[in-house]
């Protein structure tokens, strides 16, 4: 086994389901980032989606594998799942640094996260155990995100290294794809997801009724 560092990407989110515009964020985040991995992370249970009824981690794990089968050098995680706790970013960054002390990890996030980022828990220890990488979302366009970014999180917080990844602004949503399903749309390439994680879906009978997350 090499003892070479390795930057390691931490891409999380409830995925549920994950759609290719997740896969296709991965990507930029992985090359713009000069990245070694990207490992993709399903959350145990989301501090802002506590309360919510989402699908089973099992579930979510499985159609994050299928979703990246054949894909370079991005890995499904369950490293939050097994887990039996809120999955806070802060505690997540803390554990991984214990376990991995010769890797440096960047964390992934959707440009809408940034504008909240200050209400997170802990973001100074987010600040201080790794780099951002974000991507612009419909919403959170770049000069958005870029004031936000040097008017309060610069202003409230040290060691705030940030740097977007240029990607094509997009409004994909997972709550889109699971309304859709609810109302019977099986194409998967409509719908912007793998066909395997569309099998998945059905084989299981996820989203039958629309659930939140």
């Amino acid at each position: 086994m090499s003892d070479k560092m390795k930057k390691i990407g931490i891409f999380g989110g409830t995925f549920n389901p994950i759609h290719n515009t997740h896969i296709d964020m991965a990507k930029a985040a992985l090359k713009e980032g000069g990245l070694d991995e990207v490992w993709v992370m399903p959350a145990k249970v989301p501090p802002h989606k506590l309360g919510m009824k989402i699908v089973a981690d099992i579930h979510r794990f499985e159609m994050v594998k299928l979703a990246l089968i054949g894909e370079k050098n991005i890995f499904p995680s369950d490293y939050e799942l097994v887990r039996d706790r809120v999955s806070y970013t802060s505690d997540t960054l803390i554990s991984l640094k214990k376990d991995f002390p010769g890797d440096e990890f960047t964390l992934i996030i959707g440009g809408d996260s940034v504008l909240y980022l200050e209400d997170w828990h802990e973001p100074q220890i987010i600040f201080d155990n790794a780099d951002i990488l974000y991507i612009s979302r419909i919403g959170s366009e770049s000069d958005k995100c870029l004031s936000h970014i040097d008017n309060v999180l610069k202003k409230r917080f040290t060691n705030v290294r940030m740097k977007e990844v240029r990607f094509r602004a997009t409004s994909v949503s997972s709550t889109e794809i699971r309304k859709l399903i609810s109302e019977g749309i099986k194409d998967a390439s409509l719908l912007g997801i793998s066909n395997k994680v569309m099998q998945y879906i059905l084989t299981n009978n996820l989203y039958k009724e629309e659930v939140h997350g």
